[in-house]
């Protein structure tokens, strides 16, 4: 499923679920835990998980492959 960045955020925010998504051969989960706590795995060679305190923060951070999920989110799959 694809998604634009205004409905990844709303999603995210609206703390119903898990977010997986994955883009240009990377797997990401997005763990929204509250407002003021997300979680971002992505499952590179690395391992990288990585926590934000703000959805911004979250959407604007250039964690797969040196791009944001701003930057990737219509073009990115999701399944939630």
């Amino acid at each position: 499923m694809k998604r634009t960045l205004h409905e990844l955020r709303e999603y995210a925010l609206s703390l119903v679920d898990d977010i997986e998504f994955t883009w240009n051969g990377i797997h990401g989960l997005i763990v929204p835990y509250n407002r003021q706590k997300f979680i971002l795995t992505v499952n590179d060679p690395d391992g990288l998980s990585e926590e934000f305190h703000d959805i911004d923060e979250l959407l604007t951070a250039h964690l797969l492959d040196g791009h944001s999920l701003a930057e990737v989110c219509e073009k990115a799959d999701f399944w939630r």
